[in-house]
């Protein structure tokens, strides 16, 4: 396959790349409104603990979470990568998270993939899956 920008399954770089790391950092900071403005309301999302589950229920999970004082604590990205799924308009960022929740004293990994669609001129995710690396 070529190695342009603008090829399916090229490597996201640059700027969109960048877009998309500050969307998914975002999305660990345990903000039931920045889920529900950064998803599809047709996303799903797929976590070991709880398997498919929608965006509505995830907000809802949050806020229960937010209640019971659990977020969160430190989270950090490895092994980052991007690809195009269709250039300028839908891509897939992967990566490991090192993540512990403030209830946690070590850190877990996990492997993480989110399917992005660019929709007047800002990223949805349709897809979020999280799987325990370790």
């Amino acid at each position: 396959m070529p190695g342009t920008s603008g090829d399916i399954g090229a490597a996201l770089e640059g700027v969109a790349l960048d877009e998309l790391l500050e969307v998914e950092r975002a999305q660990w900071g345990n903000d039931p409104e920045t889920y529900g403005e950064r998803y599809l309301p047709t996303a799903r999302l797929i976590f070991p603990e709880v398997g498919r589950i929608d965006i509505r229920t995830a907000v809802e999970a949050i806020r229960r979470e937010n209640a019971d004082g659990r977020a969160w604590a430190e989270v950090s990205f490895e092994e980052v990568e991007g690809r195009w799924l269709s250039p300028g308009a839908v891509a897939l960022l992967t990566y490991l998270a090192r993540a512990r929740s403030n209830y946690e004293t070590v850190a877990r990994g996990y492997l993480c993939s989110t399917v992005y669609l660019r929709l007047h001129d800002e990223w949805r995710a349709a897809v979020h899956q999280r799987t325990l690396a370790d």
